[in-house]
């Protein structure tokens, strides 16, 4: 009975155990294989293992699975081997797609399939590594975000409000295209107290990376300050201090044709000098975003006339491109119809949805 119950026992290790075995010693097999990966060779001697990211100006962004992205000054690195294929843009322009390693004689492009040298290189002449589109001419990159903010409030006393603003911005090599605009509603005990409205298209053209000319129009309208329709129609040029996605900064200056058409007062039209700057910026390891922008339009013939539109704010992320928002706005006109009041302040607290 006892032999009988032993060789029993023998099959159903020989059926189940052996194959589990095997397969434990398999995946220990695996294991234990060293992870393939990028390695940059400091100047100091350092080696620093990961993903290769992102080489933009003088910065390269390594992935890496103990400090999660890091990033390298390219001046400080000696040499880099490239465990896949990656896109690079040469100082001549030229792009490349392929696994950099190095050599004796420098650094080696080699093709991934053959494995067979592209190109002979130095890393002085790499002037990115995966780059966004934009960066190389192939296409534009879409960035923007939409706001909504409101208010409604039913019983002893009746209002109602809402506000609107967005921005989209598509960036190719040489040309930006940026529309804004913003739509404010409000209403007192049915009485409307706020209905205004005002969008701004700009077409940019860089002829040097910095420089770049614009041509741009706005289109307003202000019931509550006898506006029925301001256009203004600009040409100038400005210069980008920074540009990135961290951070941005552009001043601007020319000549802006404004035609004013009145509810009430008698029509105008008149040249204007004009002033802009464009800020944002993240802080706090990207918590959140500063912006500032404001636009000035002066006319100097008799009697002069002094437009100011600012917005200044903070934007918050959440998840998922979801963000919240607050933001104070000035609107100032030197002389304004009628006996309304030259300046509007303007509170805003926002949901939105950023994309990028």
């Amino acid at each position: 009975m006892s032999h009988r119950l032993a060789a029993l026992a023998y099959l159903v290790f020989c059926q189940y155990a052996k194959p589990l075995c095997a397969l434990l010693m398999s995946a220990m097999i695996v294991c234990s294989c060293p992870s393939v990966a990028d390695t940059i060779w400091l100047k100091n001697g350092d080696k620093i293992t990961g993903t290769l990211v992102v080489k933009i100006s003088n910065k390269l962004t390594v992935k890496t699975s103990y400090a999660d992205d890091v990033k390298i000054n390219w001046n400080d690195i000696h040499s880099i081997d490239a465990d896949k294929a990656i896109l690079m843009q040469l100082s001549d322009g030229s792009i490349v797609n392929g696994r950099l390693i190095h050599s004796a004689e420098g650094q080696v492009i080699l093709d991934e399939e053959t494995n067979t040298p592209l190109v002979d290189t130095e890393l002085d002449e790499i002037h990115y590594i995966n780059p966004s589109r934009d960066l190389i001419g192939e296409g534009f990159v879409w960035t923007g975000n939409l706001n909504l903010g409101g208010a409604f409030n039913n019983g002893n006393s009746t209002n109602r409000n809402m506000q609107f603003n967005g921005e989209s911005v598509l960036r190719g090599l040489e040309d930006r295209y940026t529309v804004q605009g913003y739509y404010y509603w409000a209403e007192d005990n049915d009485q409307q107290t706020q209905n205004n409205a005002r969008v701004r298209g700009q077409y940019d053209h860089f002829f040097t990376k910095k420089w770049f000319s614009y041509l741009n129009t706005i289109q307003e309208k202000d019931r509550f300050r006898d506006i029925k329709l301001r256009s203004t129609y600009g040409v100038g040029s400005g210069y980008q201090i920074f540009e990135s996605e961290k951070l941005n900064l552009s001043v601007e200056g020319g000549v802006s044709l404004i035609t004013q058409d009145y509810y009430e007062e008698a029509n105008d039209k008149h040249a204007a000098l004009r002033w802009a700057v464009n800020y944002n910026q993240y802080l706090f390891d990207s918590f959140v975003q500063a912006f500032h922008r404001h636009e000035v339009l002066y006319t100097p013939r008799s009697p002069s006339q002094v437009l100011v539109y600012s917005s200044t704010g903070l934007r918050f992320p959440f998840i998922f491109g979801l963000s919240a928002s607050t933001q104070m706005d000035y609107n100032f006109d030197s002389r304004p119809a009628d006996d309304r009041r030259k300046g509007d302040t303007r509170a805003l607290f926002t949901l939105g949805y950023s994309w990028k």
